[in-house]
């Protein structure tokens, strides 16, 4: 029952009729000379075939007259068919050519549709490794030039063209006989159905490929990303990473040799139909010719037979294609539909610093049964310095991510200058913290871009200010474009890069461009030696510049100048005061303190 139950499930998605009305929609919103195109393509496209069919026939029947000008009517003929032809095939070749180029733009258009998407959901679903299952595969029906939208796009420009081809010649052979056509038709019909059923099994199994190209897809980015060599070459983690890579590509090789077994098992019900409608063709063709049926008919509907079959047999293909490939693009079209970002309330962000209240609130990630946070009840004062310390796993980040709004609390609320955090407007909240990651993304934009985090209206006096207290400036003036330079290789050859501490500073710097209701420092010094961290230190009151400020270090020493320190472990909120009071309760705080003080005089006696 559950087996059905996952199958039904991951058969539903958007009607195709409707995937290819909106997609034809879109075409003609995009570009509406395309399907004057198309319907050029299908005219001269269509009559193509036909040439191939009725030119033995032609030629033949001339040479079976026997008259002394046959030569001559021969190369009249011929001159007239390869003219036509020619022509048509030109024009056809170029028709096909331009629509596909259109048809790369068409999809264009809709990738940054997708990348709108991406940038503007929920950041939740980020994290959700289920979320990239479910869309993965429609995410992709938009990422090359043979499947998804635009193969589908190309499909359909060729589909009427098929149509009339095919009409044609089954009109040449219904007047020999309608039983070839049937038999042909009935064969094309099987392979249909073989061909659906197989890719109705595929899809159902989407979600089991897409998790097992996740995990093949990170060992094949590990081995190809040189930030990892070093690595793999100190620690020699060739062979177990080669060893998971081979494991990953065996688990994904398992499932598709399932679909293909499945699929190759229907084929032997194509292929009985196959000889069937050969010799019902082969059959009674040569049955006419025994009767007395001229050479040139023979010829010509021997000709139609086998067109026939092949236009058909593509033309069916054309349509299990789309009929594929359009679940996916339904998929797609789901993903731009679905609402993936709550925008939250109407409240504007407020004028002064913030306080922030945890009440009774409980926290687990998407899909897990596992709280990070239970009941806590917890106050982050308005102006005040609090350093957050605890063990790894502890929640710490989650904290920020909770307060700046990135996920909402399980259970409880979250209150900022009084009001619950779900009352504001996503982008108010999201302006209203001024944040430093432990992980710092650098852009392949201008160093100027990189701190302003915007390409108009930057003003360049705030940010060599925020360089300079951040502690960069110096390095920013000794690059030869100075806040033009590129940063990166990636789009500038001649771009440059910083070490791990320079990217924390530019880090700072944003930050402080940006300004903000409060300020949130993740490990802010994790990257950075020590003169450098003691400077970001005694700078942090010029940084914060009286705000609300957070700032999560496993540095204990970070903590001597901040107003409060809250201590977490893995059950949540442990201990919380200064760090006078901490140290007089003698409790995990000062256990801690003690341990990192003695490293640091041991490294101090050893230096």
């Amino acid at each position: 029952m559950k087996k059905e139950e996952t199958d039904e499930k991951n058969q539903s998605g958007m009607p195709l009729f409707q995937v290819l009305r909106r997609m034809l929609q879109n075409m003609a919103q995009k570009d509406r000379k395309q399907i004057i195109r198309i319907l050029l393509f299908t005219l001269a496209a269509g009559i193509y075939p036909l040439f191939a069919v009725f030119l033995p026939k032609i030629a033949i029947g001339i040479l079976e007259q026997g008259e002394q000008e046959a030569a001559r009517k021969l190369m009249t003929a011929m001159a007239v068919y390869l003219g036509a032809a020619g022509l048509t095939g030109t024009v056809k070749v170029y028709l096909d050519n331009v629509i596909r180029v259109h048809n790369t733009r068409i999809r264009l258009n809709y990738l940054s549709d997708v990348f709108r998407k991406m940038v503007t959901m929920d950041y939740c679903h980020t994290e959700d490794a289920s979320f990239f299952e479910r869309n993965q595969r429609g995410m992709n029906a938009g990422s090359n030039n043979t499947e998804g939208i635009e193969g589908i796009y190309n499909k359909l420009a060729e589909i009427p063209s098929q149509a009339v081809g095919i009409t044609g010649m089954a009109g040449v052979i219904g007047s020999l006989n309608v039983w070839i056509l049937l038999a042909v038709i009935f064969h094309v019909a099987v392979t249909l159905l073989v061909s659906w059923k197989g890719h109705r099994y595929s899809y159902s199994r989407k979600e089991e490929v897409a998790k097992a190209e996740r995990k093949m897809n990170y060992y094949y980015r590990t081995t190809h990303d040189f930030s990892y060599g070093k690595d793999i070459r100190i620690y020699n983690f060739r062979e177990r990473i080669l060893k998971n890579y081979g494991d990953r590509i065996r688990d994904y090789a398992q499932i598709m040799g399932q679909i293909a077994r499945r699929e190759y098992l229907l084929g032997f019900c194509s292929l009985f139909t196959l000889l069937l409608a050969d010799s019902m063709i082969y059959g009674i063709l040569i049955y006419q010719a025994w009767q007395g049926m001229a050479v040139s008919s023979f010829s010509m509907y021997l000709t139609a037979a086998v067109s026939l079959m092949a236009s058909m047999l593509s033309f069916g293909e054309n349509l299990a294609f789309i009929q594929e490939q359009g679940q996916y693009v339904g998929d797609f079209y789901r993903l731009l539909d679905e609402n993936l970002n709550m925008p939250g309330g109407t409240a504007r962000k407020p004028e002064d610093t913030l306080e922030v209240v945890f009440e009774d609130v409980t926290f687990r990630y998407p899909g897990s049964d596992t709280n990070i946070f239970s009941h806590l009840n917890f106050t982050i004062h308005k102006g005040e310095r609090l350093a957050i310390v605890g063990v790894n796993g502890a929640g710490k980040s989650t904290l920020v991510k909770l307060m700046t709004g990135l996920f909402e609390p399980t259970e409880g609320h979250i209150y900022i200058n009084g009001r619950e955090i779900r009352e504001y407007h996503k982008e108010e909240l999201y302006q209203m913290y001024g944040a430093v990651f432990q992980d710092v993304n650098v852009f392949a934009f201008t160093l100027r871009e990189n701190v302003s985090c915007t390409s108009e209206g930057t003003d360049d006096r705030r940010v060599r200010e925020a360089l300079e207290k951040a502690g960069l400036l110096e390095k920013a003036e000794s690059l030869e474009k100075g806040l033009d330079t590129m940063m990166l290789k990636v789009i500038d050859e001649n771009g440059t890069d910083f070490s791990g501490g320079e990217r924390q500073k530019l880090s700072i710097a944003r930050s402080l461009y940006k300004g903000g209701n409060m300020v949130i420092m993740d490990e802010p010094t994790a990257a950075l030696d020590a003169l450098a961290e003691a400077e970001i230190y005694e700078k942090f009151s010029v940084l914060v510049e009286g705000k609300t400020a957070v700032y999560i270090s496993h540095r204990l020493a970070s903590t001597r100048f901040c107003d409060k320190i809250a201590l977490f472990d893995k059950e949540g909120l442990k201990e919380y005061g200064s760090h006078e009071e901490l140290m007089e309760q003698k409790g995990e705080y000062y256990r801690m303190f003690q341990i990192q003080g003695k490293y640091y005089q041991k490294e101090g006696q050893a230096g």
